[in-house]
């Protein structure tokens, strides 16, 4: 089954956990019969549990996604690789380390958290969901990614279908839609911007408003803020202008998301440029 030798332990200092001839603690609440083992550089799935005798620290359920990560060497003998090393896809076990050897090793804490005695046991309750390859792995992320890049395209596509925008998007893919022309000047890098300004998804759901903020918020030009869709549009707005913004994810939030956003989320900004405040007068 890809195990190291497990053998009894009657005399264990921990009731009811056995010790296998890697020096872990162990107990087997339930064996798959899978011969699939996970080895150096592949990604596992688990779920799992880690917590003192009586304080769980972390439990992979309340997490947004699975608990997903590659195998590496072991940090030091007797820690969470060498205990995965002892199961096969499918497990259910349980495994114990000493909490020092968590926190200061893995952890690399400078010192043990005030509730943690020195000494005592830490329990890992795990089971083994997945084992990939590195390869399978990387691929399995890049189909996930096209899938969500294709829905975000159709979403974006329907939304300026729907809404009748005739614009057409810039080369980075920015949609500016004037809404009231501007007298006044283009910022400048270091000026400050004056802004009233409201953002939301494709589907109206809000994400900020300037109105929560006093009504208005300071932007340096030029500086990163937000997202570059977001800067230049902002930089093709005179003052006293209003536009609205769509800015699509690979001049927005990216893949992986920002403050809050899902990656892959095209977001329609709402802003007029109140005032400009120049470098000069900043300075001054």
């Amino acid at each position: 089954m890809g195990f190291l030798a497990l053998y009894s332990c009657s005399n264990s200092k921990y009731p009811g956990y056995s010790l296998s001839d890697n020096g872990i603690y162990y107990k087997v609440y339930e064996k798959s019969g899978d011969t699939v083992v996970a080895k150096l550089s592949d990604f596992v799935t688990l779920e799992m549990n880690y917590r003192l005798s009586d304080t769980i620290l972390f439990e992979s359920k309340i997490l947004d996604t699975e608990l997903t990560f590659p195998m590496i060497e072991p940090m030091f003998e007797g820690d969470l690789y060498d205990a995965l090393s002892l199961m096969s896809l499918g497990d259910s076990m349980s495994f114990v380390v000493v909490a020092d050897s968590f926190f200061l090793k893995t952890a690399k804490m400078p010192a043990l958290p005030d509730y943690v005695v020195a000494g005592e046991p830490m329990f890992y309750d795990i089971k083994l969901i997945n084992v990939q390859t590195s390869q399978k792995y990387q691929q399995g992320l890049l189909d996930e990614q096209n899938a969500k890049h294709k829905k975000e395209i159709a979403n974006l596509l329907n939304y300026v279908r729907k809404n009748n925008i005739e614009v057409a998007p810039l080369e980075t893919g920015l949609y500016f839609i004037e809404q009231k022309k501007g007298n006044g000047v283009l910022p400048d890098t270091g000026d400050i911007c004056k802004l009233s300004l409201m953002v939301w998804e494709l589907d109206g759901n809000q994400i900020f408003s300037s109105s929560d903020a006093g009504g208005y918020i300071n932007v340096e030009y030029g500086k990163e803020f937000d997202t570059p869709g977001f800067m230049q549009g902002l930089g093709m707005l005179r003052e006293g202008g209003k536009a609205k913004l769509i800015v699509p994810s690979r001049i927005g939030v990216g893949f992986y998301g920002m403050q809050g956003v899902d990656g892959f989320t095209t977001l329609v900004y709402e802003l007029e440029l109140i005032e400009i405040i120049s470098q000069a007068e900043v300075v001054r």
